[in-house]
């Protein structure tokens, strides 16, 4: 998509699957957080706010945020609560600033809740936006959803040092692609380093999973580490990567249920970038040869605990803890793998590969 000019402009169908993963997740985020920080507060960031609206839509990111931060079960803890929305357009930030006035007057918000909108570049705010409001008192939330090219790496590494904070970050890899050898100074800024200038020299099914793989160890590197990579593709087979960063298991655990809620609702198919034999599956019918591969691959180093692979598939897999069970089944049925070791508890139950029988 083109980088629109105007103040609003058509919603496509990434934005909407992302819409639903945001909704979905901030459902859990806000009361969780709400909770747990009663005495340093909680944060949702917004670096590329937008005008809050759609020529085709009226959900946006910041009126998600606004809903859910309004909710009994989150204002009933007292926690301050504060949402920052950062835009760099004059009309859609005043138009934001309007919408949210409109939908949500400052009469009935609750004591706890600071809302701002501030205008002018991500770079340049974010670190005041948020002391501004004490938001680096508590864990934050920082939604980065630029055109693919404009988070700075500067940003993920503060978010990264905060207790208990996540990034949701948009990610392009075509951009760095086709401007390696031209303009550097975005992937500077986007990779901290360098070192992303190399996929010049890669062929080009290299390209992709070289940018992918770098930006995944920064988002580790950065102090973030549980990193869900994967890729979103409309009906019309056209590609976008989304990257969650976070130090929680539960929050992946939530982010993933999401994700699996999402498909087949939004019209998006998600897929593994790096499983390149991986096709993209639609989630009410999934594939789950490449867990099933991935499992017996772990199996062939060493035995493993249902438990273990269970954890496995969590934070190094698109798939969720509760895939792991029907795919083991399947393996033991078709003795690829045999159980070590059995118990009640899935620590107790162990696997490892079956003998291979000549005959």
């Amino acid at each position: 998509m083109a980088v629109p000019t105007g103040v609003l402009w058509k919603r496509d169908l990434h934005t909407a699957a992302k819409h639903t993963l945001l909704r979905r997740y901030v459902s859990a985020w806000f009361p969780i957080m709400a909770s747990q920080f009663r005495d340093v507060g909680i944060t949702f960031f917004d670096g590329f706010a937008g005008p809050g609206a759609y020529t085709n839509s009226s959900e946006s990111s910041p009126l998600i945020a606004m809903e859910h931060a309004l909710r009994g079960e989150v204002t009933r803890w007292g926690t301050q609560t504060r949402l920052v929305f950062v835009e760099d357009h004059r009309g859609r930030a005043e138009h934001l600033t309007n919408l949210l006035n409109a939908r949500f007057p400052p009469t009935i918000r609750p004591p706890g809740l600071e809302v701002r909108v501030r205008r002018g570049k991500c770079g340049d705010l974010y670190g005041q936006a948020i002391a501004e409001l004490g938001g680096w008192e508590g864990p934050v939330f920082a939604n980065l959803d630029g055109w693919g090219a404009d988070t700075n790496y500067e940003i993920v590494q503060r978010i990264g040092q905060q207790q208990s904070s996540e990034v949701l970050v948009t990610f392009e890899d075509q951009f760095f692609i086709r401007f390696a050898n031209g303009e550097q100074e975005a992937g500077e800024r986007v990779f901290g380093r360098s070192n992303w200038r190399r996929v010049d020299r890669l062929n080009t099914a290299g390209k992709k999973p070289f940018l992918l793989g770098l930006y995944h160890q920064g988002l580790h590197t950065a102090g973030f580490p549980h990193v869900l990579t994967f890729e979103m593709i409309d009906e019309g087979g056209h590609s976008l990567h989304l990257f969650f960063g976070t130090t929680s298991d539960v929050a992946v655990r939530k982010f993933k249920d999401g994700l699996w809620e999402v498909d087949g609702v939004s019209g998006q198919r998600f897929r593994d970038p790096r499983d390149p034999d991986q096709m993209s599956f639609d989630i009410l019918r999934p594939d789950f040869t490449p867990l099933a591969n991935g499992i017996v691959e772990l199996l062939g180093g060493r035995e493993h605990s249902m438990a273990e692979l269970c954890k496995h598939a969590l934070l190094e897999t698109i798939y969720k803890e509760t895939h792991v069970k029907p795919v083991v089944d399947s393996l033991l049925e078709q003795r690829r793998v045999e159980l070590a070791r059995t118990g009640r508890s899935y620590e107790d139950r162990v696997l490892r590969l079956a003998e291979q029988s000549l005959f």
